[in-house]
């Protein structure tokens, strides 16, 4: 008994001993609030507070393909990149769909790459949307906001990716997966987008499959005016082919209308307008 109690004492000892003299020293661990430059502040003030979206432009590799050659975006290109997508596409949906809608489903990660993401088959991914909670958009270190042609392809594909998110949450009509069974290809990459229209595809991306031959009109239509949407089909060769484009449209017009209360007309008016004035604007 009395060897037990000795050892326990010297236990106890032991441990006062190391509470008294060790000095671990200050917490490496930085817990203070990280510091903002006019960038993040700017991000925070018109991205995050209203919308509740992380925006991330510093790199950040756990958000991105790992097999795959890619760099950050240039400093400079983040806020006209962002403040042009706040005028052409955040603020148009929410003036035809409401505050409700844009705060609902807008995707509540941005992340921002620089260069263009090559792929193995000679195709280059320009966004990507993950589960309707994140998208990434490649190639700004190419925006130039007064360079329109360039403004519709890449803003083409944030209207494509909202496309998904939207008929992920509602489906469209199956009845559309019908109008062209015969035409969807995982080469698509092999078609010309005027060989696609002649066999009923407004794109020759929308020959993937039904889902991108849905979400391609509908960016389509949105980032070109009503007049040169219809010169698109109007320019058809095909009278098959223009017809069974004007059908897809009507899907697409009462898609947004039945389902989210939004005439894309007039979204498409309003984004057009704001492209057209976005490219003498410097924010």
């Amino acid at each position: 008994m009395k060897k037990i109690l000795s050892i326990l004492f010297v236990l106890v000892i032991a441990l006062s001993s190391c509470k008294e003299e060790d000095d671990l020293g200050p917490s490496i661990i930085d817990t203070s609030a990280p510091s903002l430059n006019d960038v993040d502040t700017w991000i925070r003030s018109e991205y995050t507070e209203p919308y509740n979206i992380e925006v991330k432009y510093k790199w950040d590799d756990t958000e991105l393909e790992n097999d795959k050659i890619l760099v950050p975006p240039s400093t400079d290109n983040v806020l006209p990149f962002l403040s042009t997508m706040r005028d052409v596409w955040i603020d148009p949906y929410k003036i035809e769909g409401g505050e409700t809608f844009i705060k609902t489903y807008i995707p509540k990660l941005l992340v921002l790459v620089g260069s263009r993401n090559y792929n193995n088959d000679g195709t280059i991914t320009q966004g990507q949307a993950e589960s309707g909670k994140k998208v990434t958009m490649y190639e700004l270190n190419y925006f130039d906001r007064s360079n329109i042609p360039l403004v519709k392809r890449q803003f083409h594909v944030m209207h494509h990716e909202f496309a998904h998110i939207l008929h992920q949450t509602v489906m469209y009509p199956v009845e559309y997966t019908k109008l062209t069974p015969e035409g969807y290809t995982s080469t698509w990459y092999n078609f010309t987008d005027a060989e696609a229209n002649e066999e009923g595809f407004i794109t020759n991306y929308a020959k993937a499959d039904p889902n991108e031959d849905f979400v391609e009109m509908i960016a389509t239509m949105l980032t070109n005016s009503k007049e040169e949407f219809d010169a698109i089909i109007d320019g058809i060769a095909s009278d098959d082919a223009k017809t069974t484009l004007r059908v897809k449209e009507s899907y697409v017009v009462n898609y947004f209308s039945q389902i989210w209360n939004i005439d894309i007309y007039s979204l498409q008016k309003r984004i057009n307008d704001a492209m057209l004035a976005n490219k003498e604007t410097v924010d």
